[in-house]
């Protein structure tokens, strides 16, 4: 009967990597070099950077990762300008969805008014009195 034990990370990685290939050859995928692409824009004052996204793409999938700004320059639309690239960006790269998460003290307006829906939301994550929400944003060609 099999049995549970722990497992470096790398040597398991590398193993779920294989079944995952087999999966995806199984059902004629193509996707290799689509996976683990970071993608990086900048927000610059001059040369002094004051913000930007990052994001990384998974097949058709494009999540941001983290996009903020410096206190100094909220309220200037450089949000929506970095979301704007970066829907540019993936749509560019044929990426369908975009995915994103915030929490409850950030910026939830804020995506809803750039067109991102709402697909989750958890209580308590990542601590007590947090509330992480989750949103998604199908591109259509432009």
């Amino acid at each position: 009967m099999p049995t549970l034990k722990r497992v470096d990370s790398l040597t398991l990685d590398l193993y779920l990597k294989g079944i995952f290939t087999q999966q995806f050859d199984q059902h004629h995928f193509d996707y290799d070099g689509q996976v683990g692409e970071v993608l990086a824009i900048g927000a610059y004052d001059d040369e002094r950077l004051i913000g930007g996204i990052l994001m990384r793409r998974r097949y058709d999938h494009l999540d941001i990762a983290k996009l903020a700004i410096d206190r100094a320059y909220r309220g200037k639309r450089l949000g929506t300008q970095l979301i704007r690239a970066a829907e540019k960006l993936a749509r560019d790269r044929h990426v369908i969805n975009i995915t994103l998460s915030t929490r409850s003290y950030q910026a939830v307006g804020f995506y809803e008014k750039c067109g991102y829906q709402i697909y989750g939301t958890v209580v308590d994550l990542p601590f007590a009195g947090v509330t992480t929400t989750y949103f998604v944003k199908r591109l259509t060609a432009k």
